[in-house]
């Protein structure tokens, strides 16, 4: 009768093989993780009840300008102030900043708070949908100061 080997993952033979399929499993899996760490890993995931905005906002940091301003940096930021974005007169006589109490008040219903504005959503009139906007928009720049006045 012929004896098994042993080694150090088990015994020679299937279960080497098996080892070292096993081994290369563990490897690619580091890999995926290493990969997935990039600068947009940082970013946090869009919500799906953000999907609306972003057919018309870029949401990551250095996007180039869309159709409307970027979301990236939105808390905290001047109203109408994204140098090169040509903002309705509406929005520009606004004035103060976007604090999320503003942004509430905007998201609900953009025309009624801003006649003029060019906004083309209509609103978010779930408060839970808005809250999701919200939470994911103070996410977006972290170190810009979300305690604005807006007034």
């Amino acid at each position: 009768m012929r004896k098994k080997k042993s080694s150090r993952w088990g015994t020679a033979g299937c279960n080497r093989n098996l080892a070292l399929q096993a081994r290369a499993a563990l490897f690619a899996i580091a890999a995926v993780l290493t990969l997935g760490s990039s600068p947009a890993a940082d970013e946090p995931q869009v919500p799906a009840v953000i999907e609306p905005c972003i057919a018309c906002h870029s949401y990551q940091k250095d996007e180039p300008l869309q159709e409307a301003p970027p979301l990236w940096g939105v808390v905290g930021r001047k109203v109408a102030s994204v140098e090169g974005f040509d903002y309705s007169p509406a929005l520009k006589s606004l004035g103060g900043a976007w604090d999320r109490a503003r942004l509430d008040q905007f998201l609900t219903n953009p025309k009624a708070m801003v006649p003029g504005t060019q906004m083309k959503l209509g609103g978010i009139p779930d408060p839970a949908e808005r809250a999701a906007v919200l939470d994911y928009l103070e996410r977006l720049a972290p170190g810009q100061p979300a305690a604005a006045t807006g007034q």
